[in-house]
């Protein structure tokens, strides 16, 4: 009989489902093992005569996985989806070889850089773009806004709002300064930022953003982002699971303007709002599903609202499959030596859309909504759903697994099974 061994230690939301997920889909031709509570400290004390491991990463015995028919629920090597950087860096290769592409990602401009005092050369050198455009705002009343991302930090730690030279520079600036003991826990985690971390994106700061009133009518309109759950398989079949999530920052959206410190408007990631808001900040609650949002009232940035219609839902589902299977096809073709496609390998990520319209187009029309891929996040804290959406999380592993484990794909791209969608299937693996 077969043997499944299911273990995410300090995880209980994640291990619960996966557990559940195995035992459903498994069932009783597996013989499947509940290590939450006897874990190993590391992969070296991991069992290693199993045919499907589904646990943390960090437990993953990749050395007896290579080569073997031992299934992994992680990819060894995927820094080409999970690392800012990386990312930017394999979507940017691929569309200088394939001009007719166009990324479905804001501009990004990558930075490598430990002293605030390396900027200025590199503004005049790698950044001139960059820099033209900084510039270009001090003549017109109509500015580009930019926003930094450290390359490896997570949790939205690290990000800032900036339009002009000066303001980078005193970012990187405070970055460098000692930490003051006064300070809160993230303001001190951020000193020493740039010369710890080192390698950061630039991004042209989407400023219109699609904007949903989630609850309340009367309520201000909220940003949010699109939480979707991603199911690699081998090398390489991708999959979007159907139940879109919605992520909605803590405060009302406006426009940035002038020295943009309060971040709680534009980030809708629901850790920072965690951090930096009360409970009160919001009581109708941050996390949704894509289609609870249905006949909710949405606008851009300082114009009237409509309701939410039922091609709304439809266009925007079918805009993130084009983008999702468009951007892991380019990071498979390009970051091959930093996404190793195992075919004994299978891995959910979760990955953040953010939806706004296209240039001249009207809110009205849903063809003219489209999304846009701001990050793609490995092992993602399924918890951040938080109860009431458990039956999906169990979903996406139940999915995983028959994709994964069972090997019940492809099908044809575009075309949903069990709510699932294919978004790109090609033998990438070469032997």
């Amino acid at each position: 009989m077969p043997r499944a061994w299911v273990c995410f230690p300090g995880a209980p939301y994640t291990h619960n489902a996966a557990l559940k997920a195995a035992k459903r889909v498994l069932g009783s031709d597996w013989d499947i093992e509940d290590a939450q509570s006897h874990p190993p400290i590391n992969s070296d004390s991991t069992p290693k005569h199993v045919d499907a491991y589904i646990a943390d990463y960090d437990l993953l015995p990749f050395e007896v996985l290579l080569g073997s028919s031992s299934i992994s629920s992680s990819y060894m090597i995927r820094k080409a989806l999970i690392r800012k950087h990386y990312l930017a860096n394999a979507i940017h290769s691929f569309h200088v070889k394939h001009p007719d592409f166009v990324p479905k990602v804001p501009k990004t401009w990558m930075l490598d850089i430990q002293f605030a005092d390396e900027l200025d050369e590199m503004l005049a050198d790698d950044l001139f773009d960059l820099r033209d455009e900084l510039e270009r705002n001090e003549t017109t009343n109509k500015k580009t806004w930019f926003i930094l991302k450290p390359g490896m930090a997570d949790q939205a730690h690290g990000i800032r709002l900036f339009s002009s030279v000066p303001e980078l520079v005193r970012i990187f600036e405070e970055m460098e300064e000692p930490e003051d003991e006064e300070e809160d826990a993230d303001a001190q985690a951020e000193h020493g930022m740039a010369s710890q971390l080192r390698f950061f994106v630039i991004q042209e700061y989407m400023a219109r953003p699609l904007l949903v009133c989630p609850s309340d009518p009367e309520a201000p309109p909220r940003k949010f982002h699109l939480r979707v759950y991603v199911i690699c398989v081998g090398g390489l079949q991708v999959y979007l699971h159907d139940d879109m999530l919605a992520l909605f920052s803590s405060y009302a959206y406006t426009e940035p303007t002038g020295h943009v410190t309060d971040l709680r408007g534009h980030l809708s990631n629901t850790c920072y709002g965690k951090r930096h808001s009360s409970n009160t900040a919001t009581e109708e609650g941050n996390v949704f599903t894509w289609r609870d949002l249905l006949g909710k009232r949405a606008c851009l940035p300082g114009k009237d609202s409509i309701p939410l219609t039922e091609a709304h839902i439809h266009c925007i589902h079918q805009s993130a499959v084009r983008t999702i299977g468009e951007v892991f096809q380019a990071v498979a073709q390009e970051g091959s030596v930093h996404w190793q496609m195992w075919p004994n390998a299978f891995e959910i990520f979760g990955v953040d859309l953010l939806v706004d319209c296209e240039e001249g187009g009207d809110v009205r029309d849903p063809s003219s909504l489209r999304t846009w891929l701001l990050e793609i996040n490995a092992q993602p804290d399924f918890q951040q759903s938080g109860p009431e959406l458990k039956e999906i999380v169990e979903h996406v592993f139940e999915r995983a697994l028959e994709l994964g484990v069972l090997h019940q794909g492809p099908w044809p791209v575009g075309q949903s099974v069990r709510r699932c969608t294919c978004c790109y299937a090609q033998d990438r693996i070469r032997t």
